[in-house]
């Protein structure tokens, strides 16, 4: 069976996030070298894991206030702030929930504590005002199921 962006879905803190047009997310391992003096071939030991990802939300204002919310607002402000105030470690903390509708009762899914590193905003004649944000995991995936 093969899956498409349509089975994809997004929740933030809990929330099923609305208008989203993709996310991906990368899990790396950094290896630590254990080549020693006299070593004819290099050898390695696991390091630390690094998990990051991103996401495409469009920009919208909802036409009813009942069930809805501007998800890409809700992440932005969580990073761009006005002034010098910074960003307090538990108070921007988001947990984020990336799903694949499998069909089976259990969608397929991570879901991670992170943090934003970056926001970015396109307004371009002809298209929908979309905001791309890229996350930083923070620790290990809460949850794995695939």
């Amino acid at each position: 069976m093969y899956y498409s962006g349509t089975q994809g879905e997004l929740f933030i803190d809990g929330v099923k996030a609305a208008k989203v047009r993709n996310w991906s997310f990368t899990s790396s391992l950094n290896l630590l070298d254990t080549t020693a003096l006299g070593d004819t071939d290099a050898t390695s030991t696991p390091g630390i894991r690094v998990n990051s990802g991103s996401c495409q939300l469009y920009y919208y204002a909802p036409t009813t206030t009942v069930g809805e919310n501007n998800s890409a607002s809700v992440l932005i402000n969580k990073l761009l702030k006005a002034g010098t105030e910074g960003i307090a470690p538990e108070a921007e903390q988001v947990v984020l929930k990336l799903s694949l509708n499998n069909g089976s009762g259990v969608p397929s899914h991570i879901t991670c504590p992170a943090y934003l590193t970056s926001v970015s905003m396109t307004c371009s004649v002809g298209e929908v005002l979309s905001a791309d944000v890229a996350f930083q995991v923070n620790g290990a995936f809460s949850e794995v199921v695939l």
